[in-house]
């Protein structure tokens, strides 16, 4: 047992030299350049205003009582894509099922779409209305 152990470390010798050695590249340029009073960005710099704006846009319908809700009798197939839970594929059938059923009389009854049950009903509810 000792023995597999003792080649498995030989052989992974040279690898974890070489993930020392980057580590410590790494760690030196960073230290230097906190040193030298520069800004370390990784990735994108996000700025507190950005990432507001950013979330304002994306995750609008996703943040409860900041939007008005979705009559889904009438919403279009690319409103009906915002809600959450809802693809291209759902919204479709909602659009579909709603031209040849007629309009829902309450949203419990979106439950009856194809793709839709009441897991992804409860997803959306606080986010639809029927008028």
């Amino acid at each position: 047992m000792d023995e597999k152990r003792g080649n498995l470390l030989s052989k992974n010798r040279g690898l974890l030299t070489l993930v020392w050695m980057v580590s410590l590249f790494v760690l030196g340029g960073l230290f230097l350049s906190a040193q030298e009073g520069e800004n370390i960005t990784i990735g994108t710099e996000i700025t507190a205003g950005g990432l507001e704006e950013r979330w304002s846009e994306e995750y609008k319908l996703l943040l409860p009582g900041t939007i008005e809700k979705i009559n889904i009798n009438t919403a279009d197939q690319q409103t009906l894509e915002a809600l959450p839970g809802v693809g291209e594929k759902i919204a479709k059938a909602i659009v579909s099922y709603r031209e040849e059923k007629g309009l829902f009389h309450s949203i419990d009854e979106i439950v009856h779409v194809s793709g839709i049950g009441v897991k992804k009903r409860n997803q959306m509810k606080e986010f639809i209305i029927v008028e």
